[in-house]
């Protein structure tokens, strides 16, 4: 038989405290122990694998390469253990526990739909959804932080393959098709009707989301296949803070439709964006893994075979 490994889940737990609060202090208080205590579990974890994990100087200073390794081992395993608890108890009791979804801002709408439905579907199952931008749902894939992301499949042109978790399969959810947002005196005599071209949406003062957003890429490549560039006048990674300003001000905003089918816009007026037609697949990405967590394995049976459960929940 072999032998068990010198260290237990305790503190590969501490370990990846200490990652989160990037502080001892905060990071021992967090997990209910004395600075002093952490710190000595952490030295026994290193002295246990003979390997320095972590840089000490007056302060934290950060994890050395072989920590950052052990890092990534510490939530496999941990996620893991958790699948081994649920799986144990899922066959009479139902998948149970927290489901950690990551999902981009503009499908948060859709994202609150799909947890409603595993809520009721699944009694003793929790949906936490997280709003985070692509690039942090592919880390948080690769990590072991998230089970599942709602995220972009593709996107035009732009070549988004190489921003997608390795090892993960997905699932196209709907098209996300994009509208302008604003006042009707700020759009004027711009559009006589419900359509705006892309090229007149460029001459109006535009309150953006922040360039390193995925959505906002994507209405990049739209502005430069109409042969246009705005200089938006406002930035924001947060729908709510630019929609404050278009009500309130001679702004207007480039809003995916599932946003305003969300009723985000009020009183204000929606032209849909045309010349070119874009649209982009958004959809549930999850890690490839043998045996699969089974609240992931309700989440995937919902989106596969219940799909009427999310799009009509009366």
């Amino acid at each position: 038989m072999d032998r068990l490994p010198p260290y237990d889940l305790v503190d590969l737990r501490l370990l990846l405290a200490l990652a989160e609060h990037r502080h001892f202090a905060r990071a021992a208080e967090a997990c209910g122990l004395s600075q002093p205590a952490l710190s000595a579990r952490l030295r026994r974890l290193e002295t246990a694998i003979d390997t320095l994990l972590i840089r000490r100087g007056k302060r934290f200073e950060g994890f050395t390469p072989d920590g950052e390794r052990a890092l990534g081992w510490a939530r496999r395993i941990l996620a893991d253990c958790g699948g081994l608890v649920q799986d144990v108890k899922s066959e009479e009791q139902g998948p149970r526990g927290a489901l950690r979804l990551g999902v981009i801002p503009s499908a948060t709408p859709y994202a609150g739909r799909l947890c409603g439905a595993l809520a009721d579907a699944y009694p003793n199952l929790k949906p936490q959804a997280f709003s985070l931008s692509s690039k942090a749902i592919k880390s948080g894939l690769a990590d072991f932080s998230l089970d599942a992301g709602l995220t972009y499949l593709e996107s035009g042109h732009l070549d988004i393959s190489r921003d997608k978790a390795p090892g993960t399969t997905d699932i196209e959810l709907f098209r996300e098709l994009y509208c302008l947002v604003a006042r009707p005196d700020v759009v004027g005599g711009l559009s006589a009707g419900k359509t705006l071209s892309w090229s007149a949406a460029a001459r109006l003062p535009l309150g953006l989301l922040t360039s390193d957003m995925q959505n906002r890429r994507i209405i990049d490549e739209a502005f430069t296949r109409a042969g246009v560039m705005p200089e938006p006048r406002f930035e924001s990674n947060s729908y709510i803070a630019i929609l404050a300003l278009v009500r309130t001000r001679n702004f207007a905003t480039v809003l995916p439709r599932i946003q305003v089918e969300a009723g985000l816009t009020g009183e204000l007026h929606v032209w849909d964006l045309a010349e070119p037609e874009i649209s982009t697949g958004v959809g549930l990405v999850v890690p490839t893994r043998d045996p699969i967590l089974p609240v992931t394995a309700a989440l995937l049976d919902l989106v596969k075979n219940h799909r009427e459960r999310i799009d009509n929940p009366s």
